[in-house]
């Protein structure tokens, strides 16, 4: 089970739990600006920020 895990999600949990805050986030956005507010024209723009900083977060150093 462990190395299916580690097949699937790799050696961090960091990356797949940053990608599925962003999605939460982004859903919590859009269903709060409605049908025509300012996440249909921006949304694309902060989920990408999103998606890069949990990347960001992902790939930092490990503190020893």
């Amino acid at each position: 089970m462990r190395a299916a895990r580690k097949l699937i999600l790799g050696e961090t949990w960091t990356l797949p739990a940053a990608i599925a805050v962003s999605l939460a986030i982004a859903g919590v956005a859009d269903a709060v600006s409605g049908s025509h507010g300012w996440w249909h024209d921006a949304g694309g723009f902060v989920l990408l920020a999103l998606v890069l900083a949990g990347l960001a977060l992902a790939l930092r150093p490990a503190r020893r």
